[in-house]
């Protein structure tokens, strides 16, 4: 007898041992308390049937003969009890035990699928990021982005210009005209093939301590009655000026040869420097009517095209294309003809939410294949000119973005908010690398010709130069009160130029 175990208590059975046809060995009255819980299915087979005819009484000797009944007062009584409540206790023992070999069956197939996933989404991460490398390197070198199989960017959404209604026969499907791209590409190919050897800093480039030590000299070269400059821009080396005052004239300055080109009649510019832009010998300005106004040096070009409430001007590169951006987001894209006339090539509307969202600043990359939006929600869109499609959004802040200037390297791209705060970002990571702030508010932004130094100015009048990637390193320029309306680098930073609002001078720091 002693060699029978009860499958079910693991005791050895007093008096009725009986086999399953499955081969296990139970007692009796417990293997029948099981199947009446079970509904005569099989406790160690679930799937089985089990009935009580299918059980085979095993012959034992020495058969151990339970107590007598007896009344509930006696001790065989409460012994019988006892027994009883043993055998329940011994059955929930089972069923706990088959539940535990369940739950870590259950552990171990959930462990495997968690692993499984992780090691999806680790791969769909890693592609991700490629991706993401892949967009912004294109960004960064002012080219179109990378497409996927299906044709859908691999960065943010993408969204393409509309063409107008009445386009001409030889716009290309996505609406700007095709020579009018193909003249953005070539240029595009002539800059981007020559930016890296123009933004190495040579032996003569002006050093930190060069910096600290400039001083001002003021130049004057508007009239006595202008109570201040609103706003100032340079061509990209640093060697032509162009100013806008209250004495509603516009001077065009050489600062290598330090003398005035020309003085142009023409009222101040409505705003700050994204009202005003100049490349070569074109400027494009806003006056304070909302009139667009575009020159060739000092001669005005006639602009046939009809806008309103505008928000930013600027010329590209070719120095024959001119883009304007009115606060609802609309682009226009104007083509400079001949030597006397200006024509729009394309409009289209460069946020995906009107109404919603405004225009607030706009920039172009040094390449001139990518165009960057400043919106009222304090983000920053970048538009893929050669695609004609939107490559990303970046940011953004609660304020609206009212100053953006490129890098000449192209991978920089630093603007101000509504705050006076200012953000740098990396369009290789489309991440801010570094957040400036001052106390008196920032209001004016610019990098130097190779990207080494950032200086941007204040509310209160001061010039502060920042080392990039050293952006700790500070150095303050500071002459007068006034809101600064400009910055302008000149030729290997030899000379920081800064206009003030408050004062009709002209401040060089070198």
């Amino acid at each position: 007898m002693s060699n029978f175990t009860c499958a079910l208590s693991g005791q050895t059975p007093i008096s009725d041992p009986v086999a399953l046809p499955t081969g296990e060995i139970c007692s009796k009255a417990l293997l029948l308390k099981k199947l009446l819980e079970t509904s005569n299915h099989n406790p160690f087979h679930p799937s089985s049937q089990l009935d009580e005819t299918q059980l085979i009484t095993l012959a034992t000797s020495n058969e151990i003969l339970p107590p007598r009944h007896a009344n509930q007062n006696s001790i065989p009584s409460i012994l019988n009890t006892l027994n009883s409540e043993y055998d329940s206790l011994v059955l929930e023992l089972f069923d706990t035990r088959k539940a535990l070999e369940e739950t870590r069956k259950e552990l171990s197939h959930a462990l495997y699928q968690n692993d499984a996933a992780v090691r999806v989404i680790a791969r769909v991460v890693m592609e991700r990021d490629m991706a993401r490398r892949e967009l912004a390197d294109a960004i960064a070198n002012g080219g179109a982005a990378p497409a996927s199989a299906n044709g859908e960017s691999t960065g943010n959404k993408r969204k393409r210009v509309e063409e107008p209604e009445e386009a001409s026969a030889d716009k290309s499907s996505s609406g700007i005209p095709a020579n009018v791209k193909a003249e953005l590409q070539a240029t595009w190919k002539e800059l981007n093939s020559t930016r890296k050897q123009k933004t190495k800093a040579g032996e003569g480039y002006a050093t930190a301590d060069d910096i600290a030590a400039f001083k001002a000299e003021k130049k004057s070269y508007h009239k006595t009655s202008a109570k201040g400059i609103v706003a100032m821009v340079g061509d990209v080396n640093g060697s032509k000026l162009v100013t806008s005052s209250t004495d509603r004239h516009m001077t065009l300055y050489n600062l290598d040869e330090d003398k005035i080109i020309s003085h142009v009649a023409a009222k101040a510019v409505a705003g700050d420097e994204h009202m005003l832009h100049c490349v070569g010998n074109t400027v494009a300005m806003v006056d304070t009517d909302g009139a667009v106004k575009i020159y060739n040096g000092d001669t005005e070009l006639s602009v046939s095209v009809e806008v309103s409430d505008v928000a930013a001007i600027k010329v590209h590169p070719t120095g024959n294309h001119v883009f304007v951006a009115e606060k609802s987001g609309s682009i226009h894209l104007l083509e400079i003809v001949d030597s006397e006339k200006v024509n729009e090539a394309a409009t289209w509307s460069a946020l995906e939410n009107e109404g919603e969202v405004t225009c607030t600043s706009m920039g172009i990359h040094p390449d001139g294949l990518i165009l960057v939006i400043g919106r009222s929600d304090g983000k920053i869109s970048l538009w893929d000119l050669n695609t004609e499609m939107l490559a990303a959004t970046m940011g953004g802040s609660s304020s609206p973005i009212i100053s953006i200037d490129f890098s000449e390297k192209g991978v920089h791209l630093a603007s101000v908010d509504g705050s006076g705060n200012l953000s740098v970002w990396d369009l290789r990571k489309q991440k801010s690398i570094a957040s400036i702030s001052a106390e008196e508010g920032i209001t004016s932004v610019c990098f130097c010709p190779v990207g080494k130094y950032l200086a941007y100015g204040t509310s209160s009048g001061d010039i502060i130069v920042t080392v990039v990637k050293d952006w700790d390193k500070k150095i303050v320029l500071s002459d007068g009160k006034g809101k600064i309306t400009g910055l302008v680098w000149g030729k290997d930073a030899k000379h920081v130029v800064g206009t003030q609002s408050t004062s009709r001078m002209v401040k060089v720091w070198g």
